[in-house]
Parts: C-alpha cells; sequence; structure tokens
C-alpha cells in the first residue's frame, strides 16, 4: 500500500491532528452494544451523506482517491480495514476493527483502503456525493498539495 512519492516533512501536517474519534458506547455482552455519532458532536462535522461498503473480497482493496472539500468519518463496524492516509508529504497507517472508533480523513488527505475478515466499513460524509470533489489520480494529488 505504500505509495512511491519523495516523502518530505512538513509542518503542520494534518497528520499530526488526533484523527481517532472514540464514540459513546452502551450495553452489556448478555443484551448487546450501541455506539452513537452524532453531527458536529462526536462527529467533527454535519453529516449530509452516510454509506457503506460490504461484501469486499479478503484483501480488496478500494479508495485510492482524496476530496478537495468533502470531510469523511469512517468506521468499521465488523471486519478490519487498513487504512494509509497520506498528505502528500508524510504516511500513516491506520487499522480499524472496533465500530466504537472512527478515522476522520479530512479533505486533501489521500486514502487507500484494504478490506480484511469480511469487513463492513461506515462512511459519515460532510456533503453529498459530487464526482468534482474527488481526486482520483495520485501524480495529480501530489501536485495539488505541493
Amino acid at each position: 500500500m505504500n505509495k512511491s512519492a519523495p516523502f518530505t516533512a512538513r509542518n503542520p501536517s494534518p497528520l499530526h491532528d488526533d484523527l481517532i474519534i472514540h464514540f459513546p458506547h452502551f450495553g452489556t455482552p448478555e443484551q448487546g452494544y450501541l455506539a452513537v455519532a452524532e453531527s458536529n458532536q462526536t462527529c467533527p462535522f454535519p453529516i449530509a451523506r452516510t454509506y457503506w461498503v460490504y461484501g469486499c473480497p479478503n484483501g480488496q482493496q478500494r479508495g485510492g482517491h482524496a476530496h478537495y472539500q468533502h470531510h469523511q468519518l469512517l468506521v468499521c463496524v465488523s471486519g478490519e480495514v487498513e487504512v494509509l492516509l497520506t498528505d502528500g508529504y508524510e504516511q500513516k497507517i491506520f487499522v480499524l476493527n472496533d465500530p466504537t472508533i472512527g478515522l476522520y480523513q479530512k479533505p486533501l488527505l489521500w486514502g487507500d483502503l484494504v478490506h480484511r475478515n469480511n469487513s463492513a466499513l461506515v462512511v459519515l460524509a460532510s456533503h453529498p456525493y459530487a464526482e468534482a470533489d474527488y481526486i482520483r489520480n495520485f501524480d495529480d494529488f501530489l501536485k495539488i498539495v505541493a
């Protein structure tokens, strides 16, 4: 999953921010559990769109893009998703496998995802789908963030 970019440190990098969100959760092993994400509270932006990715073969790569303006909160509610985020200068890998934890993908952070163990990934997004907001070519992304 490593991108072959000439990474050099840049400060401040959005990868230095605390991108992990811990959701309040309630329940017991006997009853089950409930976790909560709310706009502008546990989710750092208003939620305009929610979608989920599931049924991916083990090791399936997805993502492979960044957004100009859209914010996303990634929550793996089942299985495991490995997420590589890069700002074009640094990169960081996160493993999502706990439904009480979300990963905040800010605008202009490139994301590559690998799905494992029958994963189900829920994504909370700040905007409705807009193809014009996607950056799908990594070389173009590097030019934009340079």
